[in-house]
């Protein structure tokens, strides 16, 4: 893999993942104001089935077409978005053979992903 198409990889994650984030923050912000929510985004809105910052049950939520299920999609989506580029050039440098940025960067991605996972 070059160098030019190895940044065109990188970009096109940080980019789709940036594009597919405002699409479903915005769909469930449409969606709410299409059900007459007059929430606040700072805590539970009255007669909101779950506070903003509750993910729990996220699929099931999304499933009944919960408005605010979709944006916290959203927001999960943005925030997956820079590990999976971590995880992009962990496979540019494979595939270009580059053992040491290879190592490197795979090292920066279990980091990463131990702190999502382990570090709560």
């Amino acid at each position: 893999m070059n160098p030019d198409r190895f940044r065109t990889m990188v970009s096109l994650v940080l980019a789709g993942g940036v594009a597919i984030s405002a699409a479903l923050i915005g769909a469930g912000f449409l969606a709410a104001l299409s059900v007459g929510w007059q929430g606040s985004l700072l805590g539970t809105a009255p007669g909101a089935m779950a506070a903003t910052t509750d993910f729990s049950n996220l699929t099931a939520r999304l499933a009944e077409l919960e408005p605010l299920a979709i944006s916290q999609l959203g927001l999960l989506v943005l925030l997956a978005t820079p590990v999976t580029r971590v995880a992009a050039s962990v496979i540019g440098f494979a595939l270009e053979r580059d053992r040491l940025y290879t190592a490197i960067t795979a090292a920066v991605l279990l980091i990463l992903l131990t702190s999502i996972f382990v570090l709560r």
